[in-house]
């Protein structure tokens, strides 16, 4: 018989006041399971959040768990599954999945817990000596040739000696971490079959309409690339090897999600989906050739030095209808000393394309980091004043996200000892609007606060007196329950979560 597997995607961990959480398809689970199932073994996929979005439960400090409960989930493993594996995207998400995990455990102490993701690839020491709970845990950036391996062990197909891209503990209890996994190189279907997204509640996440950006009718992330070359010191992706599909191969996962869940509008969520101009430009131009009438955008962020006019205009008449550009800091001292964005980046630029991209009819956001470790006053202040510049041209919004550290960064080994005991439900503060933590000595929690509502009422202050009309149009949408920015989604994701329909203050 073969072996079998339950892959999680856990609980959304919140607060009500968050801006930057939302309800998007896991396409990390999905493609692990796909890439079981393409080498024959059974998967069962349990997606907490997408199962039962409408549903919360209190957690702790303030937070709240949204999606299936613990004990729910845990009553829909498969009792003939032997492998658990448990996704675990962000770090201030770490609190949830370790009480689920221990749950799990104490509910089928026979099954092996495997977690993979950022946090615990980058701490998988300290949770494997503290957590007897947890059997493996997935290091590096790829999950899929890991869990194959892993699975082939357990079907007696493979040593563990040729197991790759796993920690675990010998017989004494020590960590143990078997070599890295070789990044996978070929993401053709034929090699990386598309996720399967049969395995997911695809129906809850279009109704529920709470995309990273801003979403509309039937709509759905996507992946064209992995990795990102630039070292910008915050970033978990950074400095990996960016690998890219064809165009192709892109609009061929398109048009199977257009005809077998009548998807509109694509969220393309790469790390540098436009790093290369080339590739960008033939997957605009396959979707004209194939005459696909989609719309589609670039919620997780593009490098605005890697595109210029004729990418944008290529971009829109392919059905392109929002981008998101990350100057992170309107500083070039912050840029260049602390983030250390990458020497083809320019603020200049930037502004430029921007202004064109609006000139061309493209929504744009700007999204900014503030709080960083070594930032001055000085320094958001010319943040601020950078971002009413975009707003002047007209970008249409400006995220102002708090810096959390994120381990496996440079940053994080650079602040780690600043708050030793820290929890990490606190790193919610990176989209609370009611919450503040600064790592920066010269800036207190206080203060941070402070600017960062100084930040949004001058861009939007801004953006009033120069276009006074889209500015008013803001306010428009989201009475009538529409949204074309990422602003009007956190608007009516506010209104949504406090019990306020808007609908009927304009039917009245």
């Amino acid at each position: 018989m073969s072996i079998k597997t339950t892959i999680i995607n856990p609980p959304q961990i919140f607060t009500k006041s968050q801006i930057a959480s939302g309800v998007t398809p896991p396409l990390g689970v999905a493609y692990l399971a796909s890439y079981l199932i393409k080498h024959g073994y059974p998967v069962q996929v349990i997606d907490a959040l997408g199962e039962n979005p409408e549903q919360t439960v209190s957690f702790r400090k303030g937070s709240f768990l949204r999606g299936l409960t613990f004990k729910e989930i845990i009553d829909r493993i498969d009792s003939d599954s032997r492998l658990v594996g448990i996704s675990n995207l962000f770090t201030f998400a770490y609190p949830a999945v370790e009480e689920l995990y221990q749950e799990i455990h104490r509910q089928h102490p026979d099954k092996k817990i495997i977690l993979g993701g950022p946090h615990p690839s980058a701490l998988y020491e300290e949770i494997l000596l503290d957590h007897p709970e947890v059997s493996y845990v997935f290091r590096g950036k790829e999950g899929e040739q890991n869990l194959l391996k892993l699975v082939m062990y357990f079907d007696g197909k493979l040593k563990f000696e040729e197991l790759t891209g796993i920690a675990s503990r010998n017989e004494r209890g020590d960590v143990i971490a078997l070599k890295d996994t070789v990044r996978i190189e070929n993401l053709e279907k034929e090699n990386m079959p598309f996720p399967d997204r049969d395995l997911l509640p695809m129906e809850n996440y279009i109704k529920a309409q709470e995309g990273h950006g801003p979403s509309s009718g039937r709509w759905t992330t996507i992946l064209t690339t992995r990795g990102c070359p630039y070292g910008c010191t915050f970033c978990e992706s950074r400095q990996t090897k960016w690998v890219a599909r064809t165009a192709q191969d892109v609009v061929d996962e398109m048009e199977e999600c257009m005809g077998r869940w009548g998807i509109t509008e694509f969220h393309f969520e790469d790390d540098n989906m436009t790093f290369e101009k080339r590739r960008t430009l033939a997957i605009c131009d396959e979707i004209v050739k194939r005459k696909i009438n989609v719309k589609w955008q670039t919620p997780n962020g593009i490098r605005a030095s890697r595109i210029d006019e004729e990418v944008l205009v290529k971009m829109k008449e392919s059905g392109c209808v929002h981008i998101t550009i990350a100057p992170e800091s309107g500083s070039p001292k912050v840029l260049e000393d602390i983030v250390k964005k990458g020497g083809d980046f320019d603020l200049d630029q930037l502004k430029k394309c921007g202004s064109f991209a609006h000139k061309i009819g493209l929504k744009v956001a700007a999204f900014f980091v503030l709080g960083l470790p070594g930032e001055t006053k000085e320094d958001i202040r010319m943040t601020i004043s950078y971002a009413k510049e975009l707003a002047k041209v007209g970008i249409d919004e400006a995220v102002f996200g708090l810096f959390i550290p994120l381990p496996g960064t440079p940053l994080w080994d650079e602040v780690k000892e600043k708050r030793i005991g820290m929890d990490f439900l606190d790193l919610l503060s990176v989209g609370d609007m009611t919450k503040s933590l600064s790592w920066s000595d010269y800036i207190t929690d206080e203060e941070l606060q402070a600017y960062r509502r100084k930040a949004y009422m001058a861009f939007q202050i801004t953006r009033m007196v120069y276009h006074p009309v889209v500015f008013l149009k803001t306010f428009v949408n989201v009475l009538r329950d529409v949204e074309t920015t990422k602003t009007e989604r956190t608007l009516r994701q506010y209104l949504k979560r406090f019990n306020i329909k808007a609908k009927k203050y304009i039917n009245n």
